[in-house]
């Protein structure tokens, strides 16, 4: 029944579209629902949430042989209608579909590189270079993006270099616009060479004219695969967070996993956080199976537990997962979430 709409939906677009134009037009989406119980140590409960699902469109219109137009327009989808968090970062509103905006941009690529401007990764561009539980209970973003670091951003200025032997950089702007001290920049620097994968990068996030401080943050990460196995980890450390002086926070991760069969993955991850103020640690391990009937269809199995100290309060479900539970202060959630991912592309135009 999907694969009809997805095909209706196509040829409506086809039909719309002039055959003689340079153009390529991709539709894409994913959906991701999971069943979870989720205790936030006082209280148990069992939630049917849909995790950062979304529909997109994407594509390149030539204008010579040297430069091209490239384009994405995606939106997040609550697959339970519920308007409530869907790991998309949306405000609430009861009964819709359609949620907040996802990355969605517009730019050009050329032999210099790639200029795009639009609503776009911040620190996902890292943080999900070896995150073995993207938008599952035990994200890596749960820790790493807890204290202010955006997922993603608006309004994003962005270039990247092009690929040399393995090597390319790329800088990501957020500007001020009106609010002095405010803007954003990210650098990130990448090498890819076979089954290896390093990244490293440096963040300042401005904090308006009235704070002395910017919160600033530097990362790196790795990822290795070898045969049926995996490894990789990354470690940040951030300073200064809210503009506060001394006010900093370090957090590192190690992660693994191992292809069981022809379709099945056992991984595990754990991550740890560590900040300046007393009691403010805190440490969380995942584990899971997943399942990958086909290309499209996985269905996954995981657990996770979030070890807090009495100051702080970090969520098992949050970064990227559909009704976050969050925690009192000092409190240990827990969770185990049955979940099925379905993806889909289809060539409106090649």
């Amino acid at each position: 029944m999907m694969n009809r709409q997805i095909t209706l939906l196509a040829t409506c677009i086809t039909c719309l579209c002039s055959p003689t134009q340079a153009i390529e037009l991709n539709i894409y989406g994913q959906g991701h629902l999971s069943v979870d119980s989720v205790d936030d140590g006082q209280d148990s409960s069992i939630y049917v949430a849909s995790n950062s699902s979304r529909l997109g469109f994407n594509g390149d219109h030539q204008i010579n042989s040297d430069l091209k137009i490239i384009f994405q327009y995606e939106t997040g989808v609550d697959l339970t209608a519920q308007g409530g968090n869907d790991g998309n970062g949306g405000a609430e509103s009861s009964g819709q579909i359609f949620t907040k905006g996802r990355p969605s941009f517009l730019g050009i690529e050329g032999k210099f590189g790639t200029a795009l401007a639009g609503h776009m990764p911040f620190l996902d561009q890292y943080a999900n270079d070896y995150n073995l539980f993207a938008d599952q209970v035990g994200d890596l973003g749960n820790l790493w993006e807890a204290s202010g670091i955006p997922g993603r951003s608006d309004n994003v200025i962005y270039y990247k270099t092009p690929d040399f032997s393995g090597f390319d950089a790329a800088v990501t702007y957020v500007p001020e616009e009106g609010v002095d001290d405010s803007d954003y920049y990210l650098l990130k620097g990448n090498y890819a060479r076979d089954d290896l994968k390093l990244g490293v990068m440096y963040t300042s996030i401005g904090q308006g004219e009235m704070v002395d401080k910017d919160h600033t943050a530097a990362a790196v990460t790795l990822g290795y695969h070898f045969g049926r196995f995996s490894v990789g980890g990354g470690y940040q450390s951030e300073m200064d967070i809210g503009g506060l002086p001394g006010n900093d926070r370090d957090s590192f991760s190690l992660g693994g996993g191992m292809e069981v069969g022809d379709k099945g993955k056992i991984k595990a991850q754990f991550a740890v956080s560590s900040g300046e103020g007393d009691a403010s640690d805190a440490t969380q391990i995942a584990v899971g199976y997943d399942y990958q009937f086909d290309v499209q269809t996985t269905l996954y199995i995981a657990y996770a537990n979030m070890d807090n100290d009495d100051n702080v309060n970090f969520s098992v479900n949050g970064k990227g997962h559909g009704d976050k539970v969050v925690p009192l202060m000092g409190n240990d959630p827990h969770a185990i979430s049955l979940g099925i991912v379905y993806s889909f592309s289809h060539a409106v135009i090649k």
